[in-house]
């Protein structure tokens, strides 16, 4: 019969915290991925809005006149 082994204060503290560090390079990994979206929306948002600000520019108002439909029973 093997004898029973216990694991080592050491090495059962090493075993705890690794999955812990995983743990947290795995969030760490999502965050940056979220920063990196938010950067991307940031940006085009900014291009959207330099683009509607240079459209707007070139825009009239036009007043028009008010249609209605004749089809409507009353």
């Amino acid at each position: 019969m093997t004898p029973l082994m216990l694991p080592s204060p050491a090495s059962s503290q090493r075993s705890r915290s690794l999955p812990v560090d995983l743990l947290r390079r795995e969030a760490l990994k999502r965050l940056y991925r979220r920063r990196e979206t938010v950067e991307n929306l940031i940006r085009s948002l900014e291009d959207y809005q330099e683009g509607r600000v240079s459209d707007r520019a070139a825009c009239v108002d036009i007043n028009a006149a008010r249609k209605c439909s004749s089809g409507f029973a009353q």
